[in-house]
């Protein structure tokens, strides 16, 4: 995909399954949670094992996004914080206080796909890439989720890679500007949930 991704690739349109509302009610919730109590902090919930198709694994943890459908908006406010103040902590200060009230409110906001933030060169990306294709494995407070995802380069021009790369700079005002960030679209048809709860 590389270079001619476009965002409408991460944007599927199809009916909403009800294992797709099922993780986006948890994902909130977990997320939400690690946002109030966990001072932001990804939580195992946030970071799912990653395996190819064959069953070989990838990662054993890879930190995630859940990206809004519509990002504009938090890209305009991520983006006023790192222009009104140098100091790191009042970002992250003002980007939990904004990721901990409404952010996660509604389900309808998100449609489940994610996205990864890594440096350049990184072998995890490389294996990705060659793949196009992979499963995320969450399994976090009694609840666990096997979702087969296809997956491509998100483009630097694009609002999901805008969202992505500002969201991680409030956290890490030290993150380089060279770096891959990779989109990571569900197949709901083949996901799994233990306990299903639907």
């Amino acid at each position: 995909m590389g270079e001619e991704t476009t965002e409408n690739n991460f944007r599927p349109r199809i009916e909403r399954l009800p294992i797709q509302d099922h993780f986006l009610g948890w994902q909130c919730r977990v997320r939400e949670y690690a946002m109030r109590n966990n001072e932001g902090r990804p939580t195992p919930g946030m970071c799912p094992r990653v395996r190819l198709d064959n069953g070989t694994e990838v990662a054993a943890a890879l930190t995630l996004l859940l990206l809004p459908v519509q990002p504009h908006e938090s890209i305009q406010q991520f983006r006023f914080w790192v222009q009104k103040t140098h100091d790191p902590q009042e970002r992250n200060k003002k980007a939990i206080q904004l990721l901990s009230s409404a952010f996660y409110q509604h389900i309808e906001d998100f449609n489940g796909v994610l996205t990864g933030l890594f440096p350049n060169e990184s072998k995890t990306v490389k294996t990705l890439l060659k793949e196009k294709s992979c499963v995320l494995e969450f399994d976090y407070l009694q609840q666990s989720f096997s979702i087969p995802c296809s997956l491509g380069e998100l483009s630097k021009e694009g609002e999901d890679y805008e969202f992505t790369y500002w969201h991680n700079f409030l956290f890490n005002p030290y993150l380089s500007p060279e770096v891959t960030i990779l989109g990571f679209v569900p197949d709901w048809s083949t996901a799994s949930a233990d306990p299903p709860s639907f």
